[in-house]
């Protein structure tokens, strides 16, 4: 013998189901906004892996850690291009120089070292 439904329950099989839109697929022109690429970095004396991911315009980047707790870093900078001394900030506020050679050029070697009194320096080279 079959019971009836609690009433929330037939309430909820009842309604009308929410008109949802499907998200919008993912296409190869979403990729051409990123770079990614992995390489061998530095955080202090500490060799890993790392994840850059990096608008197409390579000004901001977030730097992926492979050791430890898995940290990350998301750079912006905050001052004109060069390639010795650029001033970055992470998304904490802290200030950064940047040296070496802009992401969407060839994804070179490049250096971060935080400004302040823990001077952490990341190192990232070419894959």
């Amino acid at each position: 013998m079959l019971r009836p439904l609690p009433p929330l329950v037939a309430l909820l099989l009842a309604a009308p189901a929410m008109a949802v839109p499907p998200p919008a697929p993912f296409t190869a022109a979403d990729l051409g906004r990123l770079r990614i690429s992995q390489r061998p970095c530095w955080l202090n004396a500490v060799k890993q892996t790392c994840v850059l991911t990096a608008g197409a315009d390579g000004e901001v980047m977030r730097i992926d850690f492979s050791a430890g707790d898995r940290p990350f870093w998301v750079f912006t900078p905050t001052g004109t291009p060069t390639t010795d001394r650029r001033p970055y900030r992470d998304a904490q506020g802290r200030s950064w120089l940047y040296t070496g050679h802009r992401l969407h050029y060839g994804h070179l070697s490049f250096q971060l070292v935080e400004q302040g009194p823990d001077r952490n320096v990341i190192r990232v080279e070419a894959p």
